[in-house]
């Protein structure tokens, strides 16, 4: 069984509480929304979770199996995409897949032909990834991400550069991928929050 159970977390940048007393559990299997307006901290609070920011106040939990996870040793339990990640811009789409596979293996055994067509960017493999669309390079991360076998998935604004069809997309890939994680999904657009199952809106700031 995977968890991460915040208490009280809160982050401060000089007087301005960014996230004050944050309360929360997650739990495998799940699809949960981190809801806000912008500046009500949904990047802040995922950027705790994944252990990339420390936490001014209070605590996170990770519980992987039996096991109680040090937030030093959690990346390797994480996948994340969010508009401060990106691709490796000199590497090629195939030197990417093969890249990635070194730090994060797959759920599931793949070839380069079956993920190329899976991503639907079949005869690119030999182009540098600085030459792709941001909504290309969206898909991208989102993909290695979704397939990696990590029981902990981190999404902050994942469909911001997609347009509808590629949506589809990524509505069907989390459907088939989500199985045995935790999913926390932070946004403010309607379609990306339609899939969670869970929500927890953010206050604004006073």
């Amino acid at each position: 069984m995977t968890s991460i159970v915040a208490e009280n977390l809160s982050k401060r940048y000089g007087y301005q509480w960014i996230i004050h007393q944050f309360v929360g559990s997650f739990c495998q299997n799940t699809i949960y929304g981190i809801a806000g307006s912008n500046g009500s901290g949904k990047s802040t609070l995922i950027k705790m979770i994944s252990g990339f920011l420390t936490p001014t106040a209070g605590r996170i939990d990770y519980l992987i199996g039996d096991r109680k996870i040090d937030v030093r040793q959690v990346f390797q339990y994480i996948s994340l995409v969010a508009p401060y990640t990106d691709v490796i811009s000199e590497f090629t789409l195939e030197e990417l897949f093969v890249f990635h596979q070194k730090f994060k293996k797959m759920s599931h055994p793949l070839s380069f032909a079956e993920y190329e067509e899976m991503i639907m960017l079949k005869g690119q493999k030999d182009k540098t990834l600085h030459h792709f669309s941001s909504g290309m390079k969206q898909k991208i991360q989102l993909s290695l991400a979704l397939l990696s076998d990590t029981p902990i998935l981190l999404l902050d604004e994942p469909t911001s550069f997609l347009d509808a069809k590629s949506k589809k997309w990524f509505e069907l890939m989390l459907e088939n991928n989500a199985h045995n994680k935790i999913v926390i999904i932070a946004s403010n657009d309607y379609f990306d929050l339609n899939l969670c199952q869970i929500i927890t809106e953010l206050p604004d700031k006073k």
